[in-house]
């Protein structure tokens, strides 16, 4: 090995040639990430992010030139890591929309969600090195530290991409263009699951492979290898529980990429310490690369034919904008009856109450001394809360300001939601859209609705968010809450009442 770069480390043994073919060709990748991410076109940026490092490492692999029985374990090592990813994605997929109620919730919930999120995390990192695990108990054929490396690494890169594939698909809800999602957003999103999470997975995977595929000449270096190689996968799981907590999208940013540093040196570590202290008995392997231009035009027409695969699921599945006239079709603000019949949560000091979703709905219903929080089980999801807290002197549109920024600090306000009023008593609320980034994270457009009003000092709050849907002539009538949970939102939000209200 030589150099310290990222090709020389993820791509290692490579003569000067080689590594300066794959410098290219990571950098045609890093123009291609930005270049779909500046156009806004869903389709080009879920083919690159997904397959973008994946694929390079496929050529890589190719490069080896394994052959027989050695390739055919690198296809089951990235089928397995396909199939995990897939089934996990889908599998994971009631638990991680959940996700939308991780900032509103508070005490024995928020908890209980943060252990779910690190678990899934958990599951996430055993299935990355799964294909690894199980190739080298029934069939681990040639027992060289690089060959280990690259069936490691293709397990896991087949998971990455396979799971990054899924989870982004909601984006081609937003249609050929994607006029709505912030820039800023685009490329965080570029970074964390273009290049951190392929980058940690592989390097993850990676060195696990190749310690278990080591055969050191004395046991000692092989103890110490393998538990360098431990240390990423476990660094993977707490990566992705701190994806739950309320951080802001560049402080994820920040993580995922340090994580990524850290898992390339630790690689490099790895993989000197075991091609250095290995039998050698064994001639170097003929590495072949590809010229720079035919690498990078090989990757580029795997990239476009996924993007022009993916752009036309979104022509094929996005409707033409209905148009409507106001009147008759009008939106309506987000009021309703009082709930009489629900049951009602009253707080310890008997200074609010409020009614909450009845058993047998379709909401799963938590309480703690402040509030109720309702995940919603139907449709679309979400989650919806209904809590009070001390105003101490602020006014509504404070109370409300802070509550955002707290709970989603990098969400932007789509409006002022008019005449808010909460329990009848006039009040402030914002829309506000999110588009989260992160490990196990649905990437799609989050809305957001907040409503306070404030009597005697103290603020009730309803709060909701859940993914992002647009309503008009053909789905219900046009309604600019654009949140499925948000039509049913509004009895609760009306049923609030401070101590010494009247009964309604």
């Amino acid at each position: 090995m030589s150099g310290i770069g990222l090709v020389s480390t993820l791509f290692p043994e490579l003569s000067a040639h080689g590594r300066r073919s794959f410098r290219i060709a990571v950098a045609a990748f890093v123009a291609w990430l930005v270049a779909a991410a500046a156009l806004r076109l869903p389709g080009l940026f879920i083919a690159t992010v997904a397959v973008g490092i994946p694929l390079l490492f496929v050529l890589y692999a190719r490069a080896l030139d394994y052959r027989g029985p050695a390739k055919l374990r690198l296809l089951v090592s990235t089928g397995l890591g396909i199939a995990f990813g897939v089934a996990f994605a889908f599998g994971s997929g009631a638990v991680v929309a959940r996700a939308y109620g991780v900032p509103l919730e508070s005490g024995v919930a928020a908890v209980h969600l943060r252990t779910v999120e690190a678990g899934l995390s958990a599951v996430e990192a055993l299935l990355v090195i799964a294909p690894a695990l199980l190739l080298r108990v029934f069939s681990p054929g040639d027992r060289k530290a690089l060959y280990g490396y690259v069936i490691g690494a293709t397990g896991a890169l087949g998971a990455t991409a396979a799971t990054t594939t899924v989870r982004m698909f909601a984006q081609l809800d937003s249609g050929l263009v994607d006029h709505d999602q912030p820039l800023s957003d685009f490329l965080i999103e570029a970074v964390i699951r273009g290049i951190t999470m392929p980058i940690t997975a592989a390097a993850a995977a990676g060195m696990l492979g190749a310690a278990l595929w080591f055969r050191p000449r004395g046991r000692r270096i092989w103890w110490r290898v393998l538990l360098i190689a431990v240390v990423p996968v476990l660094a993977h799981v707490w990566l992705g529980d701190e994806d739950s907590a309320g951080i802001s999208q560049w402080a994820k940013m920040a993580w995922h990429v340090g994580f990524a540093v850290l898992g390339v040196l630790l690689l490099r570590l790895v993989l000197q310490l075991a091609l250095r202290n290995e039998d050698a008995d064994d001639a170097q392997r003929d590495v072949r690369v590809l010229s720079a231009p035919r690498l990078v035009a090989t990757w580029t027409a795997v990239v476009v034919v996924l993007a022009l695969g993916l752009v036309g699921i979104a022509a094929a599945t996005t409707q033409p904008t209905a148009r409507y006239q106001c009147p008759p079709n009008c939106g309506h603000p987000l009021m309703g009856k009082p709930v009489v019949i629900n049951p009602r949560f009253t707080a310890p000091d008997g200074a609010f109450s409020v009614s909450y979703p009845a058993p047998g709905t379709a909401y799963s219903v938590t309480m703690n001394d402040t509030g109720v929080t309702a995940q919603y089980t139907g449709g679309t999801g979400g989650v919806m809360r209904l809590w009070g807290e001390p105003a101490q002197g602020r006014d509504a549109k404070d109370i409300t300001t802070a509550l955002l920024l707290d709970a989603f600090p990098d969400s932007r306000v789509a409006y002022e939601i008019p005449n808010a009023l909460v329990g009848y008593r006039p009040g402030y609320g914002v829309a506000a859209d999110d588009w989260p980034d992160g490990q196990n994270v649905v990437a799609s457009r989050t809305r957001i609705l907040i409503m306070v009003a404030v009597k005697d000092d103290l603020a009730l709050v309803a709060a909701a968010a859940g993914p992002f849907s647009e309503f008009g002539p053909g789905s219900g009538p046009p309604t600019g809450a654009s949140l499925e949970l948000a039509a049913d939102m509004g009895k609760y939000v009306n049923s609030f009442r401070w101590r010494g209200d009247p009964p309604r």
